[in-house]
């Protein structure tokens, strides 16, 4: 009875299975579109389509585009087939992951074995933030592919003893595409792991420096970048600028729009690696120590070590020396960390006997997965607040449906923007200025909408104005309720609002 698959084959299916496991598990659970700041995402998407805003989009609160816009593009023809849900919002990132475990299993397999590139592949899907990832309505994951993309395709062209134009052209064209996701550090990371070409040079002075032509590579880069940045400008003006170079870039990068400082947390992200990715970061951790103490002998292993160690080491270098600290960052290190880890459980197995770690492997797969159905299932801690509120709008918006009023008339004001998801509405959020300009003298009745996102509640009581209550939810909460809808109506005007 074999333990393992025997073949390529068998791995890849046995991978797209977990994956789709993973999947299924956290899809089927409670919605949790109010949590992770999955909120801003969301209103991209229905601004693009409901709102035909396809270079730069704004989100429920007028606010423009914080990332580039390739993450609400690869949504857009699963949103256009399935609608605006959570399924199709969930499945570019499902592809991102699985794309990530089958690219790094088929490295792993190439360089390391059949059964070293699996276990990475493993590691990959059951990582306990990746399987977060899977079904998370973020660029996250999509963004560590394209790095992922990017670095085999460095590695490629350093390996090619008389360059490689071809392996630098997909370089920056990956790396213009991760731009286009979350910002130009792709770049940076994706080339990270050419640092190993200076510590091989110290162990052997004949190693090649990586050679090719970039020219084809940076013209695409310039070309696929620019091309977007300088339409969305034209179209947007200065607040592009401002969001994205100002208050995203520089403001993530110095801490300027926040309380922190750069290096003032510095082991944070080895902590979040360490606990996030846990139990396979610990195999990681165990052969960083491995590459330093014990090289491998043969030359193509080496350098292939020290390039993936590079990677990860610069990596947390510059998110230990950020100012922001989010363990969702580290994702585009995992794939290096999984290759190398998937590396020593292969080592491991052979030490200990085949079947016996293949069953002690399984038993961990079992636990994580059951680990991942009660805490997408049976929610507790903050995950069980943003599930509350996820499900309770969603109750909401088909309460409000049955009440008959008109979702098209609500005037918006600290409301979610799952409510007008599952209404189907696209309407900005007002100001207090501008709800007060509204409410001024009211020739017809006014639909105001209050969510609990919003901080106050403007009055609208006034001269020659009637305010009647008209939806609650839920139902009888009081000044405790998440959604409260009210119509405001000209004094002696009883009509309902159109």
């Amino acid at each position: 009875m074999r333990v393992w698959p025997a073949t390529s084959r068998g791995w890849g299916v046995l991978i797209v299975l977990l994956c789709l496991l993973v999947f299924l598990i956290r899809i089927s659970g409670p919605s949790d579109l109010e949590g992770y700041a999955q909120h801003r995402n969301i209103g991209y998407v229905m601004d693009m389509m409901w709102g035909g805003n396809w270079l730069a989009q704004h989100d429920i609160q007028g606010r423009i585009l914080s990332k580039p816009p390739l993450h609400s593009w690869t949504i857009a023809p699963f949103a256009a087939l399935f609608g605006v849900d959570r399924l199709a919002m969930s499945l570019p990132s499902l592809l991102a992951v699985l794309a990530m475990a089958l690219l790094v299993f088929e490295l792993g397999r190439r360089r390391f074995g059949l059964l070293a590139g699996g276990l990475a592949g493993l590691a990959v899907v059951m990582a306990p933030l990746m399987s977060k990832h899977v079904a998370l309505v973020r660029s996250d994951a999509l963004f560590a592919l394209l790095i992922l993309v990017g670095a085999c395709a460095a590695l490629r062209a350093w390996e090619r003893p008389d360059g490689d134009w071809r392996g630098w052209t997909l370089f920056w064209i990956a790396g213009a595409l991760a731009t286009l996701t979350k910002g130009p550090l792709a770049l940076v990371l994706a080339a990270s792991g050419l640092l190993a070409v200076w510590w091989e040079r110290r162990s052997d002075p004949d190693t090649p420096l990586p050679r090719g032509s970039h020219l084809p590579g940076v013209l695409a880069f310039l070309v696929i970048t620019l091309a977007w940045f300088l339409a969305a400008w034209i179209e947007q003006g200065q607040d592009l600028i401002d969001k994205m170079l100002k208050q995203e870039l520089l403001g993530h990068a110095t801490g300027v729009h926040r309380d922190t400082t750069p290096g003032e947390n510095l082991p944070k992200p080895t902590l979040f690696l360490l606990a996030r990715f846990f139990p396979f970061s610990l195999f990681f951790f165990y052969a960083l120590w491995r590459v330093f103490r014990h090289p491998a002998t043969h030359v193509a292993e080496r350098r292939i070590e020290r390039f993936l160690t590079c990677w990860v080491l610069a990596g947390l270098l510059m998110f230990s020396l950020a100012a922001h600290h989010r363990p969702d960052l580290l994702l585009p290190l995992w794939p290096a960390c999984a290759l190398l880890a998937g590396r020593e459980m292969s080592r491991l197995g052979e030490r200990v006997g085949v079947r016996r770690f293949a069953v002690a492997v399984w038993v961990v797969v079992a636990v994580v997965l059951a680990g991942l159905f009660a805490q997408y299932h049976v929610a507790w801690g903050g995950r069980a607040e943003n599930t509350d509120i996820s499900e309770s709008v969603r109750d909401a918006a088909q309460a409000f449906e049955r009440s008959g009023l008109d979702a098209e008339a609500l005037e918006h004001y600290g409301t979610p923007v799952t409510f007008q998801m599952a209404l189907g509405t696209l309407r900005r959020w007002h100001s207090p200025e501008s709800l007060a300009a509204i409410l001024e003298n009211p020739r017809r009745p006014v639909l105001v909408a209050f969510g609990y996102k919003s901080r106050d509640e403007p009055h609208l009581d006034g001269p020659g104005r009637v305010v009647e209550a008209v939806f609650e939810w839920p139902e009888e909460a009081g000044d405790g309720a998440l959604l409260r809808v009210f119509r405001v109506s000209p004094a002696g005007l009883t009509a309902p609002a159109e």
